[in-house]
């Protein structure tokens, strides 16, 4: 089996050799591979003939910032790229296409005349870009055209962050605190004139809907003019809570009730309930509210014989609270003044029943 298998190999080989040639030795396809060879003898000469004319393109250059000094730090952010329109011919610019143009190299050391900016024009931008490029090369233009660089040599100073944003939640989760960032203060640098009235910074201004879990995002810093904050972004951390309910029975307490004078209520307690945080279940107990009635309510009760129940105290973070009932029955009564009857001292309270 082994022997044959190098001769079925071969036999193979020579069955393909004489399909390929039965096939080059029909008219047809003779006449097919004529015409493809003459339609890329065209391409050749079309090609050989662009190579000589001029043409344009345009190309994106990074920009490298070179030799800047430990303790100065950059106010403004340069351009990632630069963009160039130039011409040559053919040849030249196949060879920027395939090998691409060196960085937009800036030396800082060169420009730096001890003060707190520089600017480059247009003419210093190409004479730096004309150090890549071959000399009969032209540079049509330059997008953007100019770059200002601004820097400090101050240490900067460390100012108070403030989280400015808005958030809400689905009705069955609240917010269970305030927003925070990962960092509660930032550095920032620029003209000493400017720092020494800089009391706080803040974050762009931003909104979060409907949030169902807490939210960890991504802020950045609300820029100020000619001065740079560093990071430029925190991270924001929105606590949001599932929300529980809780049923309890509260007394209701007569309120502003005047000297010698008794109010009671009937019932003398109702069930309240309420929603809260999931974490906050077990700090609420009867003695987180208090529900009354006010005797100066007595002029404009509800309805005869009743007192309107009002929330007197209850938890901030506590939210949706339902009472059984918004009234009671009340019974006011008058203390009359204690008798003295003997030497044995007997008091006798007879009340006036309202």
């Amino acid at each position: 089996m082994k022997k044959n298998f190098p001769a079925r190999i071969a036999t193979r080989f020579r069955a393909i050799v004489r399909k390929i040639g039965a096939t080059f030795r029909q008219e047809r396809t003779r006449e097919l591979f004529t015409f493809l060879g003459f339609v890329l003898l065209s391409l050749v000469f079309w090609f050989m003939q662009g190579l000589n004319e001029e043409v344009e393109n345009s190309f994106e250059i990074p920009v490298e910032l070179q030799d800047l000094p430990e303790k100065t730090t950059l106010i403004n952010d340069l351009p990632t790229h630069i963009e160039v329109r130039i011409r040559d011919k053919g040849p030249v610019m196949l060879g920027y296409a395939i090998e691409g143009l060196n960085p937009l190299r800036i030396n800082f050391q060169e420009y730096d005349k001890g003060g707190s900016s520089f600017r480059l024009s247009p003419s210093q931008l190409e004479t730096i870009l004309r150090k890549s490029l071959r000399p009969t090369t032209a540079i049509l233009s330059l997008i953007p055209d100019t770059l200002k660089v601004q820097y400090t040599h101050s240490a900067g100073k460390r100012v108070k962050l403030v989280v400015k944003g808005h958030a809400s939640t689905t009705p069955q989760c609240v917010l269970s605190g305030p927003m925070t960032a990962s960092i509660d203060s930032v550095m920032v640098y620029g003209e000493n004139s400017q720092l020494k009235h800089l009391k706080e910074v803040y974050t762009v201004e931003f909104e979060a809907k409907r949030l169902s879990d807490t939210l960890r995002t991504t802020v950045r810093m609300a820029r100020i003019p000619n001065l740079r904050i560093v990071p430029d972004q925190v991270e924001v951390t929105i606590p949001v809570e599932e929300m529980t309910s809780k049923l309890l029975d509260i007394p209701v307490v007569p309120q502003s009730v005047p000297a010698g004078w008794s109010l009671i209520t009937f019932p003398s307690s109702v069930q309240l309930t309420c929603m809260m945080p999931f974490s906050r279940f077990a700090s609420v107990s009867e003695e987180s509210f208090l529900l009354g009635v006010d005797y100066a309510d007595l002029s404009g009760r509800p309805a005869p014989g009743k007192l309107g129940i009002k929330v007197l105290k209850a938890p901030d973070f506590v939210r949706n609270i339902i009472l059984s009932q918004d009234s009671v029955d009340y019974i006011l009564e008058q203390k009359r003044p204690v008798f003295t009857v003997s030497s044995d001292t007997v008091l006798v309270s007879i009340p006036d029943t309202i």
